[in-house]
């Protein structure tokens, strides 16, 4: 196996051999892992999640990036850390690799295989921000927090008022799904999930969604979640549509431009809604100004489901060349299929 490798901000590397984790190839990128479209990832390493990807290099044991010494990322996320670290530390990191997995897969999908995990992967970015301070950018947020990390995986109640505030949100909105005072309606065919109110409100709401975004996440794996919470609603197109997501396939998405003018001509009292652009790692659309809608669930349901049952893609994150679909090509698009089998984590 190959051993450690230094963190250098990208911005420091001067076109130097590094590995890329969880981003973008750049000039001197020997090796790329990450889970990002148009990633030049060995495709025998793919996974759901770059520090998966790079933990099942660590596990592979060959040395893919010789003459390498430093390993970088672009922007800062809990996937991006535990990628980075895995590389930094790879002995460690293999003692701890589900437990790894688990927290990117938190921290990037919102989905909760633990709440060991859950409370790492919430403390990790307000711990940099804090750390680095503001206006921080990625590369002093790394810096900050990277000599902390492995104490944050091995004692996280250490880090509680970090976690404390999305935990109570996570248990408060399990509570409210168990309770039925929240419900979850699934439209498999359409990769939807509508997600409505029905009772009173519960602590961790945001936005259009009814519960802390994670408990809604971690309850149904549609990518593509319809949230109602009072007259409030919000359309959140899901990570797991913009990477490239191996485990299981993924409904393309759309452009929410054309749905924006749809839901706002229907709006009585001539209420805007506003869409996130095509390449939004995490697309919204929602009302403008509060998120209220004159509109019931019901009627903004109806034309949700009506869009994307027949919209044509506008995004592919495995598309060759570029994941955007430009709109003429969009109408004849034909996604390129692809075997998809589930890989276990390194280190099981």
């Amino acid at each position: 196996m190959s051993g450690p490798r230094r963190y250098v901000p990208y911005e420091e590397l001067d076109g130097r051999p590094h590995v890329m984790v969880d981003g973008a190839a750049r000039d001197g990128s020997v090796l790329t892992l990450s889970h990002w479209p148009q990633s030049p990832t060995p495709h025998e390493l793919a996974r759901d999640v770059s520090a998966e990807i790079v933990l099942a290099y660590l596990a592979a044991g060959a040395d893919l990036a010789p003459g390498a010494e430093a390993v970088t990322n672009d922007h800062f996320d809990t996937d991006g850390v535990m990628s980075v670290l895995a590389l930094v530390d790879p002995d460690w990191a293999l003692g701890h690799a589900e437990l790894l997995v688990e927290v990117a897969g938190c921290g990037d999908f919102g989905v909760v295989r633990s709440d060991e995990a859950a409370k790492i992967a919430f403390a990790i970015e307000p711990l940099a921000t804090e750390r680095a301070g503001p206006p921080a950018g990625s590369s002093e947020r790394y810096g900050a927090v990277l000599g902390s990390v492995r104490e944050v995986v091995e004692h996280p109640e250490r880090f509680e008022r970090y976690w404390q505030g999305d935990v109570a949100g996570l248990v408060a909105g399990r509570r409210a799904l168990e309770a039925g005072d929240v419900v979850i309606t699934e439209r498999p065919e359409l990769d939807l999930a509508v997600v409505e109110r029905v009772g009173p409100r519960s602590g961790g709401a945001a936005g259009g969604m009814p519960v802390h975004e994670a408990a809604v996440n971690s309850a149904t794996p549609c990518t593509r979640v319809l949230g109602f919470d009072g007259d409030r609603c919000e359309l959140v197109l899901r990570y797991e549509g913009w990477v490239r997501l191996v485990s299981r396939p993924v409904a393309l998405r759309p452009d929410l431009g054309p749905l924006a003018e749809c839901l706002s001509s229907a709006e009585p009292g001539g209420i805007g809604w506003e869409g996130d652009l095509v390449g939004t790692i995490v697309g919204r659309l929602r009302p403008a100004g509060d998120g209220r809608s004159e509109l019931g669930p019901e009627r903004i349901t109806e034309i949700v489901a009506d869009y994307l049952r027949t919209a044509p893609p506008a995004w592919d994150p495995f598309r060759p060349g570029t994941s955007y679909i430009p709109p003429d090509a969009r109408a004849r698009y034909r996604p390129r299929r692809l075997r998809r089998r589930r890989r276990a984590p390194a280190g099981r």
